[in-house]
């Protein structure tokens, strides 16, 4: 009787410990390159759509278990995983990845493409372009060069802003402005 109490009480610590183990918890931390922090570090519990992004300082916290993976992925770094272990307490160090981008297509639409499959123009400036012209306003030096983009001075004085209106006068909230990247 006294051996079949012991595993009974075996089984249930057992049992416990993997309850333990199983509950989600906060790891936090902090993402930091040799220069200091790093923002906006993209960190992710592999396998699952957990997900969050360091801010200024590099500090993130995401809900994880025991034995899950985190992955920190950034542009300009290489990404870098770690598993979750005892401590709630995660610092990460990532280093620069060398890689150059190259050129870089953004969709109205978030998807990601080459930049041959898109149905609507896409028009690429060097920076040669810029930099050679004696206009300081980079809206006036764009006047002409971009398909579907109209320049005209916002007001008649001088070092007034330029109003750009991409392919249409019109908007649901009457904002016409552009992202500048």
């Amino acid at each position: 009787m006294k051996t079949k109490n012991n595993v009974i009480l075996t089984l249930i610590l057992a049992f416990m410990v993997q309850l333990t183990f199983a509950q989600e918890r906060t790891i936090s931390g902090i993402v930091s390159d040799e220069m200091g922090p790093v923002a906006d570090v993209s960190v992710k519990v592999k396998g699952t759509a957990k997900g969050t992004v360091t801010d200024f300082d590099g500090n993130y916290a995401i809900k994880a278990k025991t034995g899950d993976i985190i992955e920190f992925t950034h542009v300009s770094y290489t990404t870098v995983t770690e598993t979750v272990g005892t401590s709630s307490k995660i610092d990460v160090t990532v280093k620069e990845s060398g890689e150059d981008l190259g050129e870089v297509v953004i969709t109205a639409q978030g998807i990601s493409r080459d930049k041959k499959t898109l149905g609507y123009s896409v028009t690429t400036i060097k920076s040669e372009e810029i930099e050679g012209r004696a206009e300081t306003d980079i809206a006036r030096i764009l006047t002409g060069k971009i398909a579907g983009v109209q320049t005209r001075p916002a007001g008649g004085f001088l070092g007034s802003g330029t109003a750009v209106i991409i392919r249409s006068k019109l908007s649901i909230t009457g904002d016409n402005r552009p992202l500048y990247i």
